[in-house]
């Protein structure tokens, strides 16, 4: 790790100001801020069709990324990225330009080579950057976990059309340990991509969302939230695939409270609501027994304005997860009737997609929030 003076990136109507702050600190990434040029970075070439090069930029260095051809594959990396376990990390990325683009950091393990397949790092440590004329910031608090060790960073050009993106940064800062603390609240998301909203920024995204509104509301408590959603992921899958057990279970030492968002991959997939039902039952009884102590949150799915079909073929399930709270006294955030008392289709990602963009994804954390809250609070109060 290289030793860096962290300038402070903070976000203000999609502008960056830049203020230095005293201290220096470890950087995962080398080159983060391409002062040494190509090094570290594999891509870096001009072709025909695309470039990767470092330019000049504000008295800077900064990587530019074009694409000259439709569909020219436009990107670099830079591997063996390593890390502590147990440890909290801040991803930051800072770019700007007329096309969108993509950071993704996937994590690895020497330990466990199936790691990174079960980790799903392309949903839950992946971030799309829009197309903005101004510098933007994009963060991600990551907790390595006991497992993984390593990582590979790619910083890319999306889509197929024609355009360019400049990074002027990416970090990899170490916040602090992750281990045990009784003074710290752990909040695990489990669902899929209704809840980890891969094709949003991570600002975007629930988890940060509900971060901000603890800091605010709740600043005398340290909740950390863990999204580990994915995309396509039912219940069964999460289980059958070893990916609870070696991603949650191996992987996470604390998990004070879970928010079970799943369901609409499970109808899909043609588990009826019975199935369903068996299959949460069994997540939560392996959640109570492998972190004792731990509180659950069932949660419902969209509703659908105007869509009746849709509404009626997911609905059985969203009442599964109704049932199963009131029979095993879990506590409920109920995302389908938030949305339906909205009445907005401008909530999700597009007409007739169950996905919520940034309103919904809003409205879902303002629907957990209180409910999240209400167990910290009652944790606080035992002795």
């Amino acid at each position: 790790m290289r030793r860096i003076t962290i300038i402070s990136l903070i976000v203000v109507s999609w502008s960056i100001m830049l203020v230095p702050i005293a201290g220096a600190v470890d950087d995962a990434i080398r080159n983060g801020d391409f002062s040494s040029g190509p090094a570290s970075w594999d891509g870096i070439a001009a072709t025909d069709d695309h470039q990767a090069g470092i330019i000049d930029l504000d008295g800077r260095k900064a990587l530019r990324l074009v694409r000259s051809k439709p569909d020219a594959a436009v990107g670099v990396t830079q591997y063996n990225v390593r890390f502590k376990p147990q440890t909290r990390y801040r991803l930051s990325v800072v770019g700007s330009g007329g096309g969108p683009a993509v950071v993704s950091l996937r994590l690895q393990s020497s330990k466990d080579p199936e790691f990174d397949k079960l980790a799903k790092s392309w949903a839950t440590s992946t971030c799309p950057m829009p197309a903005s004329q101004e510098p933007v910031m994009e963060c991600l608090v990551i907790d390595t976990g006991l497992v993984p060790d390593s990582a590979f960073l790619s910083l890319r050009l999306d889509g197929s059309a024609p355009c360019s993106y400049t990074f002027r940064s990416v970090s990899l800062i170490e916040l602090g340990s992750s281990k045990p603390d009784p003074k710290h609240i752990v909040v695990a998301h489990l669902g899929d991509s209704i809840t980890i909203t891969s094709y949003l920024p991570f600002s975007q995204r629930i988890d940060a969302l509900l971060a901000d509104q603890f800091m605010q509301k709740v600043p005398d408590r340290i909740v950390h939230h863990i999204n580990l959603a994915a995309d396509g992921e039912w219940v069964a899958d999460l289980l059958d695939s070893k990916r609870y057990e070696k991603v949650v279970k191996a992987n996470l030492q604390k998990i004070d409270i879970a928010v079970i968002r799943y369901g609409a991959n499970d109808q899909r997939k043609k588990a009826s609501p019975a199935d369903f039902k068996t299959d949460v039952a069994t997540l939560c009884d392996r959640l109570t027994s492998d972190y004792p102590g731990i509180s659950i949150v069932l949660g419902t799915g969209p509703y659908l304005p105007g869509n009746a079909d849709i509404n009626k073929q997911y609905g059985a399930h969203w009442q599964v997860l109704r049932d199963l709270a009131k029979e095993r006294s879990y506590l409920l955030a109920d995302i389908h009737q938030r949305f339906e008392r909205e009445g907005n289709a401008g909530v999700f990602r597009g007409p007739g997609d169950m996905h919520p963009g940034p309103l919904g994804v809003r409205l879902a954390a303002e629907e957990e929030f209180p409910v999240l809250q209400k167990l910290i609070e009652q944790r606080a109060t035992k002795p």
